[in-house]
């Protein structure tokens, strides 16, 4: 958070980086309008580069054939969006590698329901316990995939406005807008950095952090629900 400042429009325009006056503001929304949307990734490129250049100046443009990605401080973002101009969908944060951990540790905590009384479950228990197990890898996809939403360089028509001397970004200071060290950008609403979901939990990805750690809890609750279930049934036949 030391790298964001609040910035009042009144003061004077002498501070460097700080302020913007109401001229180029209107410059700044005129060029906005004037920026096409996105259609085809591989016929605009140029557009979005422009995009790009004009609304978050720390961007780099990585072209796999027809496929691109747009690398934002330490996010990979791609499939973007054609309704809403060039923001992406989806983004691979920098802890990638620790989710695929998370992932091997899941299904193995749940497979040793599986390689021990699953097949004394019920038909009806053993579905729960495969929704359960597919829900979790669900949401885990979700959290790890999803894009948080990066602030991008336009400044709100508000008195007073933030800046980030990293990102170089302009944001609403009413927004919570953090910045991560370890993403390299700044997010609204940002609920913390999760090295083991990959990047940020931030606006638009919390909801299915959250859901991944109750839909856990409740998995292992049931877990351990099924393995008392047994062991009390076993002792009844014994």
């Amino acid at each position: 958070m030391n790298n964001l400042e609040i910035v009042n429009n009144d003061e004077p325009n002498d501070i460097p980086n700080k302020t913007i006056n109401s001229s180029n503001t209107n410059k700044t929304t005129a060029d906005n309008e004037a920026i096409p949307i996105l259609e085809e990734l591989d016929i605009n490129y140029l557009s979005a580069e422009q995009y790009y250049r004009t609304n978050y100046p720390e961007y780099k443009i990585i072209k796999f054939g027809k496929i691109m990605f747009v690398k934002m401080g330490r996010l990979l973002t791609f499939n973007f969006n054609k309704s809403n101009n060039y923001i992406p969908k989806y983004s691979i944060g920098p802890n990638w590698y620790l989710t695929l951990v998370l992932l091997v540790i899941i299904f193995s905590l749940s497979s040793l329901l599986y390689k021990t009384i699953f097949n004394q479950l019920s038909q009806f228990k053993q579905v729960i316990y495969f929704l359960f197990v597919l829900s979790i890898y669900f949401l885990v996809f979700c959290t790890s995939l999803v894009h948080p939403q990066i602030i991008m360089n336009k400044k709100k028509n508000t008195q007073e406005y933030g800046f980030c001397n990293i990102c170089k970004v302009y944001y609403n200071p009413y927004d919570k807008v953090e910045h991560c060290d370890m993403c390299k950008v700044c997010l609204p609403k940002m609920d913390h950095h999760c090295v083991w979901m990959g990047k940020c939990i931030a606006n638009e990805n919390t909801k299915y952090f959250y859901g991944t750690l109750i839909d856990i809890g409740i998995f292992y609750a049931y877990i351990i629900f099924c393995v008392i279930s047994f062991a009390i049934n076993g002792n009844d036949k014994k």
